[in-house]
């Protein structure tokens, strides 16, 4: 912490427990600033979160991200995002990343590599996201979807060309930020690598 921003910090005087929503508990915070001003703040304490970037060839050599397509309640519509989803307790972000992945597409990555870790709305949300690069993949067909997929979900597994997020990214449906917070990643990844042009990928 810069000491030079200590006129910026407020201190918290009670916090207070409003509901709790499955995937995030509300909290309502009393805070006072350094110039004496009070206000009561509204948090969403959620347990962090995994986004993967999972990569691989299709059939006709292009390099694909391997996504997920679904129906997004806020906005009453499709997405098609990078799988993702809640660290549980006591779990680190890379076994996270791992499980989601075969949740959601049924495969496993040899290489997890974390490329970035951000805080998704730091205005009213404490976690953190953490985005993981997923490489040498190949398909586990132990668990059907419906042993890998929790109660509630559905959603379709589809190869997408990395051109084809990029000239989409932004419009539906490639319209989660966390999708593109994740592409960003990826891009500043490949953007630092010297001499690599392929992806190896897992038979």
């Amino acid at each position: 912490m810069n000491s030079g921003d200590d006129h910026l910090h407020w201190r918290e005087i009670v916090s207070q427990l409003v509901k709790r929503c499955g995937i995030f508990d509300l909290y309502e915070s009393r805070r006072r600033a350094q110039n004496g001003k009070e206000g009561i703040f509204h948090l969403l304490k959620a347990p962090d979160w995994v986004n993967v970037v999972p990569v691989l060839n299709n059939d006709e050599g292009r390099i694909c991200f391997l996504m997920v397509k679904q129906y997004r309640q806020g906005i009453a519509g499709i997405t098609v995002e990078f799988p993702a989803g809640l660290i549980e307790a006591g779990e680190s972000p890379a076994r996270a990343a791992g499980r989601e992945l075969f949740e959601e597409t049924g495969y496993r990555a040899k290489t997890l590599k974390p490329i970035g870790t951000i805080s998704p709305n730091p205005a009213f949300m404490t976690n953190r996201c953490y985005t993981f690069f997923a490489g040498d993949l190949h398909l586990d067909s132990t668990a059907e979807p419906n042993d890998r997929l929790d109660e509630l979900e559905l959603l379709d597994v589809l190869l997408v060309p990395v051109e084809d997020l990029v000239d989409g990214i932004g419009q539906e449906p490639y319209c989660n930020s966390m999708t593109v917070l994740a592409l960003y990643w990826y891009q500043r990844m490949k953007g630092g690598e010297k001499g690599a042009d392929r992806i190896r990928t897992g038979a």
